[in-house]
């Protein structure tokens, strides 16, 4: 549930208080502003990119403003390795290692507010990728744009104060960038993904640091092997945390020990040479015959593997952490590209459990390992280093097999969910599992569910037809039956007069002529009803203009009406509808009938037709009456069969309408104010563009 802090200012106080708290403790613990900096401006960047990931694209036509996103992206990696660079100086306690623990404390507090730093990046660069997806959708115009924009910010490479190299810098840039690319496609927020990202931006930030090492570490040899030259032995005072080997060489044993490229630089200068094994300084004496050799072994592929495990694992821990104080606060995570910040789910929940319990594993095996060696330092250094790689594999192939479990435990039961959110009553499909499982026998029940649930609905759907069909002939009947009485006695009596005084029964014949003529006109309107409204499946749809038909139904009602009463408003493009033609000219008769017989109590009546587009695809076609309205007890009734108002018919007229426009994929309603008037409306879709004749 986490704190009630719904407010979004209280929410944002809190959140940059601890922002600022971590600023200030990196402060504390490297002694100097820069990462202190790069910790407030990570999550500076991160809070902001974060709510435009779900921001919808505006277009641009600018293709200048179109291909900068790209930049932007790659800018962003740039950035994170500027700022590798600007923290692994020797200035800022950075030196070369053999083992971790060779660098001081410091050091790793530096290393730490890079982790915000790359996050907000990251998210930024999600942003851009999204404009840029957006922008190019052709995926292969996007890969040459990439490339394109790999090698042009690669070329910034050859300035003198990056201290980069254009290779690694362009092959990072070009794996960056397509990441990001494929993940955006891919739509998943799969802790997969986390792994993956995190993994990468681990392994370029301590391949880079490393590389900076050595070149410090090279300063260093070259500086020792100029003191050697100038006093005959390494300057005592000068501190240097590692062993190394140094050694004179004579221009007998020189060639023996060193390469032809190496006898030849000039007197006075000095070369690096490295090898997997060592890490040496090559100093040619100013007499061009002796030289000097400082170096020390270097322990090959390890300080950088082991380097990048401990930022994979601070990279982990810290989103952890994020995901925490996240939930702690409050804040209404529903659409997070990063994954862990999406909403709370079993998958989630299930890989969570995993990593939590893995890092908490690492931790209890760290101090074991740390108590059970401590009195020989040199070989838990290495012991530990090897641990961690080794760990952080470990960790990564029990993340896999978290994501594999959480994904076959998830995955039926979002299947289930979505089935059941589109069950209807009949012709669901059925779900497929192959093993007889907790989940094959919900899987089970959902399927005997669907099957019970079709014959419930066939057995309903035939019930309510009976019925329906029951109620209709009980109506008929009652409707024929109520004017079947009077006639019979109306001709009973005129049997009678004829008999006892045929000149009066004559007389008589005419009136009850005309009463019987008109109740037969009453059992006609009503067969005529109840037929209608059961041929109404029977529709034959065809394309037509709609205007023609309103025309022709205002054309038939206009006769007879005063001036002004009856006014007819259409567009003057053609209005294509796919329906059937006398089928909605019913509907148009019966609507404007009932409007004429809501103007009986009115001294100044108007019917007003009116037909126009609408702006969602359909066509919207209005009789607007200035009548008596609705009554509010009414108006839910207005459309079911058999309601009426008026002292004849059977109250099939609106349910018919309903049914018809309804058959044409249209929609039919009201509004009504008592004392004012009515307006229905119908809405018929908008005819595709190949189907006009």
């Amino acid at each position: 549930m986490g704190l009630p802090l719904r407010s979004a200012t209280n929410r944002f106080l809190l959140s940059w208080s601890i922002i600022l708290l971590g600023a200030l403790g990196s402060y504390l613990l490297t002694g100097q502003y820069l990462p202190a900096l790069f910790w407030v401006f990570g999550h500076f960047l991160g809070s902001g990119s974060i709510p435009r990931l779900d921001q919808p694209i505006a277009p641009l036509q600018q293709m200048g403003t179109q291909i900068l996103p790209g930049f932007l992206a790659g800018g962003s990696l740039l950035a994170v390795l500027i700022a590798t660079q600007l923290l692994t100086r020797s200035a800022m306690g950075w030196r070369g290692f053999l083992h971790l623990t060779d660098l001081p404390l410091t050091v790793w507090g530096s290393m730490l507010s890079l982790v915000p730093l790359a996050l907000g990046c990251w998210l930024m660069s999600l942003r851009q990728m999204q404009l840029l997806q957006a922008y190019f959708p052709d995926r292969r115009i996007r890969l040459l744009l990439l490339l394109g924009y790999g090698f042009s910010i690669a070329l910034l490479a050859y300035l003198p104060w990056l201290e980069l190299h254009f290779l690694p810098l362009f092959l990072s840039l070009i794996i960056y960038l397509f990441s990001l690319d494929i993940y955006l496609e891919n739509e998943r927020t799969s802790m997969t993904w986390l792994l993956v990202w995190l993994l990468l931006i681990s392994f370029l930030i301590a391949a880079f640091s490393y590389q900076r090492s050595l070149v410090i570490d090279q300063q260093t040899h070259q500086t020792i092997a100029q003191d050697i030259a100038r006093n005959g032995i390494p300057d005592t005072t000068r501190q240097y945390h590692l062993e190394f080997q140094w050694d004179t060489l004579s221009t007998f044993s020189a060639p023996g020990l060193l390469s032809e490229k190496l006898l030849n630089i000039p007197p006075g200068t000095g070369s690096a040479y490295s090898t997997g094994e060592r890490n040496d300084w090559v100093y040619r004496q100013q007499n061009g015959e002796d030289y000097v050799v400082v170096g020390r072994k270097v322990a090959g592929f390890r300080p950088p593997l082991a380097l990048t495990s401990v930022l994979f694992l601070f990279g982990l821990t810290y989103c952890l952490c994020l995901r925490g104080f996240a939930w702690w606060l409050g804040y209404p995570l529903e659409k997070w590209l990063l994954p862990l910040f999406g909403p709370s789910s079993l998958k989630v929940r299930v890989q969570l459990s995993f990593f939590v319990l893995a890092l908490v594993a690492l931790l209890l095996v760290g101090w074991f390992t740390v108590d059970f060696f401590k009195d020989e330092p040199a070989f838990l250094s290495s012991w530990l280093e090897q641990l961690l790689s080794l760990y952080v594999f470990l960790l990564l192939i029990a993340g896999a097999l978290g994501i594999f479990l959480a994904n076959s435990i998830s995955d039926p039961i979002v299947q289930i969910g979505k089935k059941l959110g589109d069950t209807r009553l009949q012709n669901n499909e059925p779900l497929q599992w192959s093993r007889e499982d907790e989940i094959g026998k919900l899987v089970a029940n959902y399927n005997q569910m669907i099957v019970d649930l079709d014959k419930s609905a066939a057995k309903l759907a035939a019930t309510e037809r009976e019925s329906a069909w029951r109620e209709m002939a009980k109506q008929v009947a009652h409707e024929i039956k109520n004017p079947l009485t009077p006639m019979k006695l109306q001709l009973q009596q005129l049997l009678r007069l004829e008999k006892e005084d045929p000149e009066r029964a004559r007389e008589w014949s005419k009136r009850v002529a005309s009463s019987i003529i008109e109740q037969i006109d009453g059992l006609a309107l009503i067969a005529t009803e109840f037929s209608s409204f059961a041929r109404l499946p029977e529709a034959n749809a065809i394309t037509f203009d709609l205007r023609t038909l309103v025309q022709s139904a205002y054309d038939l009602h206009v006769a007879g009406k005063a001036s002004g009463q009856l006014t007819l408003e259409l567009p003057e493009t053609p209005t294509w509808v796919h329906a059937d033609r006398d089928q909605l000219l019913r509907v148009l008769n019966n609507l404007i009938r009932n409007a004429d017989q809501a103007l009986h109590e009115q001294k100044a009546p108007r019917i007003a037709i009116r037909l126009e587009a609408s702006s969602d695809g359909f066509y919207q076609l209005t009789i607007t009456d200035n009548g008596t309205g609705i009554p509010q007890h009414i108006q839910p009734k207005i459309f079911q069969p058999n309601f009426t108002t008026k002292s004849s018919g059977m109250g099939l007229g609106l349910a018919m309408c309903k049914a018809i426009v309804e058959q044409a994929e249209g929609t039919i309603d009201f509004e009504t104010v008592l004392g004012e008037g009515t307006v229905f409306r119908v809405n018929l879709p908008v005819v595709a563009a190949e189907l006009t004749p």
